[in-house]
C-alpha cells in the first residue's frame, strides 16, 4: 500500500488540505493543545491517516516524559483520530519539570545515552499501547562525545525498542553536509533496523557565511532532497506509512503548496509504476 501524504498542518496551508493528492495529515501537539479550542484540530476534512507530533517529551533525557504531558497527547490523538504519534532523538531540558532550552539537542552518541532513551521510549509506548510511536532523527550542528555514531545510536533505539523511524529526509541531509557523512548511506544502513516509518520533508538553505546548512522548513524543496526522498522510498519500500511535509515561514502561494504535495505522491506513483527498481 503507497504511504499517505500530506502536510503538517499549519494556519497557511488550511486552505488546500482538502486537494485530492493529500489524504494525510500531521498535527503539532503544542499547536493543538489549546484551552480555548472548542472543535478538533483537523476541521471538517477527513484524513486517511493522521499522527500526533510532539516537541516536548525530551525522549534522550534522564527521565521519561511526566505523565500529564502524555495524557494530553493521548486527548488529542483520540480527539482527531490519529493513527500515531511522534517526537523527535533529542533533548530539550536537564530533567522533568526543568527550563526548557527552547530548541531540541542531540544526545551523547552513548551507551548509557542510549540505554536512558530506550527506557524513555518504552515507557512511552507502553502508555499508548497499540498506538504506533515513531521517533524522528533531528538535525544538529554540534555533537557530544560519545562512542557511538549517530547510525549506530539510531539503529540501536529502533531495535531495541521496536518504535517506527520518523525519517526526517532534509534532516540527513543537513547532517551529511554539516557532518561528513553520506546520507544514502545513513538510510541505507539504518532503513533495516526501522519496523514502520514515517518520513518529513523541509526546504533549507545553506549558510556560506557560516558554512552549514540550515533545516529553516522555510524554502522550497530542492532536487537533492527529492533525489533522497526517493532513494528513502526504495529503501523503505513496504513499511512507508505516510510522508509529511513541513513549512513554517516563508509560505507559498496556493500553487506552491499543492506543487509539492503533488510531486511528493507522484515521486510514489512513478516508483509504483516500476516495480523492477523495488526490488535494488
Amino acid at each position: 500500500m503507497p504511504p499517505a501524504i500530506g502536510y503538517a498542518i499549519r494556519r497557511e496551508n488550511r486552505p488546500v488540505l482538502a486537494d485530492p493528492a493529500i489524504n494525510a495529515a500531521e498535527i503539532t501537539f503544542e499547536q493543538a493543545h489549546r484551552g480555548l479550542r472548542t472543535s478538533r484540530y483537523t476541521g471538517m476534512v477527513e484524513f486517511d491517516y493522521v499522527s500526533v507530533h510532539a516537541l516536548e517529551m525530551s525522549l534522550a533525557g534522564a527521565e521519561p516524559p511526566p505523565r500529564q504531558y502524555l495524557s494530553a497527547l493521548k486527548d488529542i490523538a483520540d480527539e482527531n483520530g490519529a493513527a500515531a504519534i511522534s517526537d523527535h532523538l533529542g533533548f530539550t531540558r536537564d530533567h522533568s519539570g526543568g527550563v526548557g532550552m527552547g530548541h531540541f539537542a542531540a544526545p551523547p552518541f552513548s551507551k548509557a545515552a542510549l540505554g536512558a532513551t530506550c527506557r524513555n521510549i518504552d515507557c512511552v509506548q507502553d502508555y499508548f499501547d497499540d498506538r504506533p510511536f515513531y521517533i524522528e532523527n533531528i538535525a544538529y550542528l554540534f555533537k557530544f562525545k560519545g562512542e557511538l555514531t549517530e547510525e549506530q545510536f539510531l539503529s540501536g533505539v529502533l531495535k531495541a525498542t521496536g518504535c517506527g523511524w520518523l525519517l526526517d529526509v532534509t534532516n540527513v541531509y543537513a547532517n551529511g553536509l554539516n557532518h561528513g557523512y553520506d546520507p544514502y548511506e545513513f538510510i541505507s544502513r539504518v532503513m533495516p533496523s526501522a519496523s514502520r516509518v514515517q518520513m518529513h520533508l523541509a526546504g533549507g538553505f545553506y549558510d556560506e557565511q557560516a558554512g552549514f546548512y540550515v533545516d529553516s522548513h522555510s524554502e522550497p524543496i530542492t532536487d537533492d532532497i527529492w533525489n533522497l526522498y526517493r532513494f528513502a522510498l526504495l529503501q523503505g519500500e513496504g513499511k512507508v506509512d505516510a510522508v509529511f511535509i513541513e513549512r513554517d515561514a516563508n509560505f507559498p502561494d496556493e500553487a506552491g503548496w499543492r506543487s509539492e504535495v503533488r510531486q511528493a505522491r507522484d515521486i510514489v506513483e512513478e516508483l509504483e509504476a516500476r516495480p523492477c527498481l523495488l526490488a535494488l
